[in-house]
């Protein structure tokens, strides 16, 4: 069986961005709050503006990463001024200890490898 590998054009300075995030349940509401809101938290970051697609993984029945890509950083803080990242922040605020909450954003220095189809940042910038 044999298949393509192949690489993306990416600029030199590239404006699109990964941001990571995750969630990890430090309680019983911290646990629930998680698993009921994360396919809603999905959905509403794909349809943001300039989001091109959300990937999640679980990593245990207590954390949640989840890895999203963005046509820019803009497009990104737009987001988190908008409405349903207030929604999300809402529950942070009522219950601050339930949850552990890491982010991080990375710009891409190079092409990755793909194969098949387009995923992640093939998905933004054309393939070679």
């Amino acid at each position: 069986m044999s298949y393509s590998i192949f690489h993306i054009d990416l600029p030199e300075s590239p404006e699109a961005v990964v941001f990571i995030n995750g969630f990890v349940a430090r309680d019983t509401a911290g646990f629930f709050w998680m698993w009921s809101k994360l396919l809603w938290i999905a959905k509403v970051t794909t349809q943001a503006e300039g989001c091109v697609q959300v990937k999640a993984g679980i990593c245990s029945p207590n954390e949640v990463v989840m890895v999203s890509y963005w046509h820019s950083e803009n497009s990104l803080k737009n987001f988190f001024r908008g409405k349903a990242h207030q929604e999300m922040m809402q529950f942070i605020v009522k219950n601050p200890d339930s949850l552990c909450l890491y982010n991080e954003t990375y710009k891409p220095f190079k092409s990755g490898k793909y194969s098949h189809e387009l995923q992640g940042m093939a998905t933004i910038y054309a393939q070679i």
